[in-house]
């Protein structure tokens, strides 16, 4: 029987498996394509996140909005010159065809550390994006059954964070949320009087990246294992 000493809130892109590295390998594509057309990489990678962050408050976080924003940039990009933009809008798209349905490769002493966690932790997944894309991953992966709920939000931000602990019932004392982005997972889980402890990770999406707003209540950790010996199990 499992006695709970503690809550753990915890996120899964980039914290429990590799995510924005595929992203990254479509821009890639995506930045080639564009100088075909005389386009810098700069240019490019300017364009897109500027149309994915018009596109999120409709579409979400996720392989769909990124591949829309693909198509849109190809267009804005290209609009006046002598070239089929249709056609190019839909090898952009195509760009994006990896993150659709990325393989899921879980990232160093993950499930043996939540295997220990879970003796006497209750766990919770907290993952922003689209519940399509969301689940079918956390099923893929294998780890589903090692936690006791999953929550998938739209942002997340210090409302969020309440809501959860509040319909957990549980002590934000006994409570930490552990992430790789200051901006999703850090700031706003302090903000909510959460524990946090920030595991970065080298290729964190540039729009997650902040400064740690009070890094006095932040614990930094490298590797995901080392969560073990962190809470003495």
């Amino acid at each position: 029987m499992r006695t709970i000493q503690r809550h753990l809130l915890i996120d899964a892109d980039d914290t429990l498996w590799e995510n924005n590295i595929y992203y990254l390998r479509c821009t890639a594509k995506m930045t080639a394509l564009m100088a075909s057309h005389g386009l810098s990489r700069a240019e490019t990678i300017a364009a897109l996140d500027a149309v994915e962050q018009e596109l999120i408050p409709t579409y979400g976080y996720g392989p769909d909005c990124y591949v829309r924003a693909l198509g849109v940039t190809a267009r804005r990009l290209l609009a006046g010159r002598h070239v089929d933009v249709e056609q190019v809008a839909e090898a952009a798209r195509r760009c994006g065809d990896l993150v659709i349905e990325p393989p899921t490769v879980l990232l160093p002493a993950v499930p043996e550390t939540l295997h220990a966690l879970r003796a006497s932790s209750q766990l919770t997944l907290v993952t922003k994006g689209v519940e399509r894309f969301q689940r079918p991953k956390l099923v893929r992966s294998g780890l589903e059954q090692l936690f006791d709920q999953v929550y998938v939000v739209a942002e997340k931000d210090q409302a969020i964070y309440e809501q959860i602990v509040t319909e957990l019932g549980v002590d934000r004392q006994k409570t930490w949320m552990i992430g790789n982005s200051p901006k999703s997972d850090i700031n706003p889980a302090v903000a909510a009087g959460l524990g946090a402890i920030w595991l970065p990770h080298d290729h964190t999406w540039t729009a997650e990246h902040a400064e740690v707003e009070a890094p006095e209540r932040v614990t930094v950790l490298q590797r995901f294992g080392d969560l073990v010996d962190f809470f003495g199990l």
